[in-house]
């Protein structure tokens, strides 16, 4: 806490006046002392407004420019002379010395008690102490409500923005930052934790370079790998931030150590509500508006996604569990006979799920919806069902799209037996008489029919597309008339190439 000259000059009771030095200083004064002392900066620290009378100084003596140099030296952040009892004015060579270093000096009339200046610079200085415990109160109180509804991601974006820095959770495979261009910071904490970890530094540690300090505070979780709060600043932490930051600790760390009984009854009912969601059995009036006890399922536009997981369920179960435990987030599964189904955020995309599944076996595969409103849940779990489906032996991941059709196993071996006997039968004739059936067949096909344009793609008359044609209707005993024939015929050219 501070003030400034400035500030001391707009004190109209006090009659303060400019006489040397710069006129517009931005030096910060932290504390003000009356001294005599020919000599007193072994016992200042710097940011002080010093008052004397120059009571042990003459008017022309040289000794006045050694003063004031050793003030500035020190630190010093402006001098107050005070007029009418040893000097009737500030001597030329004290403002002559504060012009040459840049120290700001004030004049303080006769009948203005040191004492009164002192009072109000401390006076101001405790009235700032005072606003900072009152923010800071508020903002605790603003920090606590986050935790209450939106768990640990809240609390972090919460005392980011009351400090205007950037602030990280590091854990185990977890990580939470704000804003969204401090995901640096997270790097950064991790080396720093690694540090300490590595050697006797104790868990609170902070980190300066030009420019920004990193704080790191421990939040103590039982049973569970180290993790850290850190905090990025422009300087070294204020007294306000210190105290925000350890209140959003103990949040932290209520967040991540509730209860294992009330989690898992809360995951219980999470289970049911789901399960009731998936069938199709929770609706509004309006199908707008979400039911209360599934609004942290959501993201803030009521968008979630549908995983479904194949792989052994109670592993999986508990390994979400824990993910969604330690991002202070409510965990929303339902075994099945294959694996289970979860319900995530709209906000949640594949590398959000591929962190949640690096603990699980390789052989766990996932399939992930769209983003749907949470009333399309039942819609989102036929998509996530599909893409699971159509997984291969090799995918970790799978997103819904609109081609899952063909990247399923069953369907793709379904249409290459038909490829077999009939675009197998087409290539053959190709091979013996050197023809384009193949060709000329997917070109009119993917044409829609259209005898100009697949003529065109396959820069031939439409008389000879026509041939061509016909003579794959003889060779395959079809009617390509039939849109039906035409679809099976087109999707067994797509899983043939």
């Amino acid at each position: 806490m501070s003030v400034q000259m400035s500030w001391l000059l707009r004190q109209r009771h006090l009659r303060l006046s400019h006489r040397g030095g710069p006129e517009r200083s931005s030096a910060s004064i932290t504390f003000a002392q009356a001294t005599e002392l020919t000599d007193p900066s072994p016992w200042l620290s710097g940011g002080e407004l010093i008052l004397t009378t120059g009571l042990g100084f003459d008017s022309d003596g040289p000794a006045l420019g050694t003063y004031v140099r050793t003030l500035a030296a020190a630190g010093v952040a402006c001098l107050g002379f005070g007029i009418g009892l040893s000097h009737s004015t500030i001597p030329q060579y004290l403002l002559d010395a504060a012009d040459e270093v840049g120290l700001p000096v004030v004049e303080v009339p006769y009948d203005t008690p040191f004492a009164a200046v002192i009072r109000a610079v401390m006076k101001r200085i405790s009235e700032q102490e005072y606003e900072q415990v009152v923010r800071a109160a508020s903002v605790q109180n603003r920090i606590t409500r986050a935790a209450l509804h939106g768990g640990v991601d809240a609390i972090v974006r919460e005392l980011a923005v009351a400090t205007s820095t950037s602030v990280a959770l590091i854990g185990r495979r977890a990580e939470s930052f704000h804003p969204t261009d401090a995901s640096n910071l997270v790097e950064q904490a991790r080396d720093i934790a690694r540090s300490i970890r590595s050697s006797a530094s104790p868990a609170t540690v902070s980190v300066s370079e030009p420019g920004r300090t990193v704080s790191l505070h421990s939040v103590p979780i039982t049973g569970s790998a180290p993790t850290f709060l850190a905090i990025r600043t422009a300087g070294p932490m204020t007294g306000v931030e210190q105290i925000l930051l350890g209140h959003a600790v103990s949040l932290v760390t209520l967040e991540l150590e509730k209860p294992a009984r009330l989690r898992a009854e809360q995951s219980r009912l999470n289970t049911l509500a789901l399960g009731l969601l998936l069938d199709g059995h929770l609706t509004t009036d309006d199908d707008v508006h979400v039911p209360s006890y599934l609004a942290d399922a959501a993201d803030d536009d009521s968008h979630i996604r549908v995983a479904v997981v194949r792989g052994p369920s109670e592993r999986i179960v508990d390994a979400i569990d824990a993910e969604s435990r330690l991002r202070g987030r409510p965990t929303f599964a339902r075994t099945t006979d294959t694996g289970c189904a979860l319900l995530l955020r709209g906000s949640d995309d594949a590398t959000f799920v591929a962190r949640m599944m690096d603990s699980l076996p390789r052989s766990t595969c996932v399939g992930l919806s769209a983003r749907l409103h949470i009333t399309e849940s039942p819609a989102a779990l036929r998509q996530a069902s599909l893409a699971c489906a159509a997984a291969g032996s090799h995918d970790r991941i799978v997103e819904f799209a609109g081609s899952m059709l063909l990247a399923s196993e069953p369907v793709q071996e379904s249409l290459r037996a038909m490829a077999a006997v009939t675009i197998a039968v087409l290539a053959e004739y190709d091979r013996i008489h050197t023809a384009d059936l193949v060709a000329s067949l997917r070109a009119f096909l993917e044409a829609n029919g259209h005898w100009e344009t697949a003529a065109a793609q396959l820069s031939v008359h439409r008389h000879t597309l026509r041939n061509r044609i016909t003579r794959c209707e003889e060779l395959l005993a079809v009617d390509l008339t039939s849109a039906r024939v035409r679809a099976e015929l087109l999707l067994s050219l797509l899983a043939s190439t």
